[in-house]
C-alpha cells in the first residue's frame, strides 16, 4: 500500500479552492430537509465547504492530512466566529467513534490513494457513519486523459501516481468505472451517480473525469456492532467528578465520575463521553476497559462505560448507575 501524501495547499491558495462547489449548497437543502445534523468533511483541504456547512447549522467536524490545510481552516473558522472542529489525520485511520456522523462530505479527496488504501477508507467510512447515514463523494474516473492517455507511473490496475508539478505532485490517484462502484459500494444504497466530464475550467481546456456519488449506507440500528470498542483499553480525564452537578442543568447530579477519551472523537464534535464505573470516589484521571455501551437513539452522540480491569458489572448495575442522566433519553444497552 502506497503511503498517503497530502496536497501542497501552501503554494495552491487560488480563489476556486475558497468557493463551495455548487452541489454544497444543493445538499445543505437536502440533508436538513432529511433532520441529519452531523458532517464529517473528509479531506477539507482549506476548508470551503466546513465554513458553508457551518454557517448553515451543522455540527461540522473537519479533517486533512495537510497541516498547512487544517491551520487554514483553523483561522477562517475564528475569522467567521464558527465552531469547528479541526483535525489532521490520514483518512486510512480517522480518530472518531463508531457511528459518529450523520454525513460524509468527501469532494475530490478520498480517490487520493492506491487500491488497498481505498479499501481502507471505505471501511473507516462504514464505521463512522451512522446507521443510515449518508456520503457524497466523488472518483476520478477510468475514462480521464491522465489515466488513459498520460506517461503516469501506474502501481496497480487502478492506480497512478501524478508525477507533474503542482499540488498533486507525487500524490496517488485511484480511479473507477461503474462496474467498480458498484462492487465496492456494495454495503450502500448508490441514490445517484453521474459521470462528468470537466472539459473547460478557469480559461484553459480540460478533460477531467469524475464520478459524483450519493450514497446512503445499509446499516440499522438492529445491526450495529460495537465489538471493536467493548474490551479496549482506554484513559481520559474526569470533567465532572462524582458528586457534582451538571455545568448547564442543576437537577443532574454525578453520582459515578463522567469524563471523557483522550484522543477519541464522538459525533458532537468532542472527545468521547465515558461513564466510570468501579470508582467510589472523585478522580481526575482514570485508566480502564469499555465494559459497555449506550446507545442514544434521539441523540448525536453514544456513550462508553469504563470500569477498571477485572471489575465486573451487569446490565441492571450499569443502568442503575447511568439512568440519573440517562433517563432524559431513549438508550439501549450494548455489551
Amino acid at each position: 500500500m502506497v503511503n498517503s501524501k497530502e496536497w501542497d495547499w501552501e503554494h495552491e491558495k487560488g480563489g476556486y479552492w475558497l468557493e463551495p462547489c455548487e452541489e454544497c449548497y444543493y445538499y445543505i437543502k437536502k440533508w436538513k430537509n432529511e433532520g441529519r445534523h452531523s458532517i464529517l468533511d473528509l479531506g477539507c483541504g482549506l476548508g470551503r465547504h466546513s465554513i458553508e456547512f457551518a454557517k448553515s447549522g451543522f455540527k461540522v467536524t473537519a479533517v486533512d492530512l495537510s497541516e498547512y490545510g487544517v491551520s487554514h481552516l483553523k483561522d477562517w473558522q475564528k475569522k467567521e466566529n464558527l465552531d469547528i472542529l479541526t483535525k489532521k489525520c490520514d483518512m486510512k485511520k480517522l480518530p472518531f467513534s463508531d457511528n459518529a456522523f450523520d454525513c460524509i462530505w468527501a469532494y475530490h479527496v478520498i480517490s487520493h490513494t492506491d487500491t488497498e488504501g481505498f479499501l481502507e477508507i471505505l471501511n473507516e467510512v462504514e464505521r463512522v457513519l451512522k446507521p443510515n447515514g449518508t456520503i457524497y463523494l466523488t472518483m476520478c474516473s477510468k475514462e480521464t486523459w491522465s489515466f488513459r492517455e498520460a506517461n503516469f507511473e501506474h502501481i496497480d490496475e487502478n492506480t497512478i501516481i501524478k508525477s507533474m508539478d503542482g499540488p498533486e505532485k507525487d500524490v496517488p490517484h485511484y480511479y473507477v468505472d461503474l462496474d467498480d462502484i458498484i462492487r465496492l459500494f456494495k454495503k450502500f444504497s448508490l441514490n445517484r451517480i453521474r459521470h462528468i466530464d470537466d472539459c473547460f475550467i478557469e480559461n484553459r481546456k480540460q478533460n477531467s473525469m469524475h464520478y459524483y456519488i450519493d450514497a446512503t449506507l445499509n446499516k440499522n440500528k438492529n445491526e450495529l456492532d460495537y465489538s471493536d470498542i467493548i474490551g479496549k483499553k482506554v484513559s481520559g480525564t474526569i470533567d465532572r467528578p462524582m458528586g457534582t452537578t451538571h455545568p448547564k442543568h442543576s437537577d443532574i447530579f454525578y453520582e459515578v465520575n463522567y469524563g471523557y477519551v483522550d484522543g477519541i472523537i464522538a459525533g458532537d464534535g468532542a472527545e468521547q463521553d465515558i461513564y466510570l464505573l468501579g470508582v467510589d470516589e472523585p478522580v481526575s484521571r482514570y485508566e480502564g476497559v469499555v465494559i459497555a455501551v449506550i446507545h442514544r437513539n434521539n441523540d448525536i452522540e453514544d456513550k462508553w462505560v469504563v470500569a477498571p480491569q477485572g471489575k465486573i458489572f451487569s446490565n441492571e448495575e450499569i443502568l442503575e448507575k447511568t439512568m440519573f442522566q440517562e433517563k432524559y433519553f431513549d438508550t439501549e444497552l450494548y455489551r
